[in-house]
């Protein structure tokens, strides 16, 4: 009986470390901390902690869309692309208990033209 248990606590550890989270905690001057499978619940380490949640790159692996430059990924790794604000990408994050990433597809941030006279505005 004995050895049944060592022998499947062996295997418990074992599937455990093999799986790997889809959520990392990063904060400002610390390695990611990719142990969060609930990306509610990173979200609100990395506020208490002045961090930040954002997927593990090793995990989750974001398509290339066009359409939207935010992508919103669950906690089973299904991905949702097409949003373009990245409040409302947040916003369903927290519902969802998922994290808001942006798209791969996404082109650069645009600078406001400095010579445009509504520009900022």
């Amino acid at each position: 009986m004995i050895k049944f248990a060592v022998a499947s606590a062996f295997l418990l550890a074992a599937s455990a470390s093999a799986m790997a989270a889809p959520f990392c905690l990063v904060l400002p001057m610390g390695a990611p901390q990719c142990m969060y499978y609930d990306g509610a619940e990173c979200s609100r380490d990395a506020n208490r902690q002045n961090g930040s949640c954002q997927i593990n790159p090793t995990e989750v692996h974001l398509p290339t869309s066009r359409v939207g430059d935010y992508c919103l990924v669950m906690t089973d790794g299904r991905t949702t692309c097409g949003y373009s604000d990245p409040s409302q990408c947040s916003r369903d994050a927290l519902i969802q208990k998922g994290a808001c990433s942006r798209s791969f597809g996404a082109g650069p941030k645009q600078l406001p033209d400095a010579y445009d006279p509504n520009a900022g505005r």
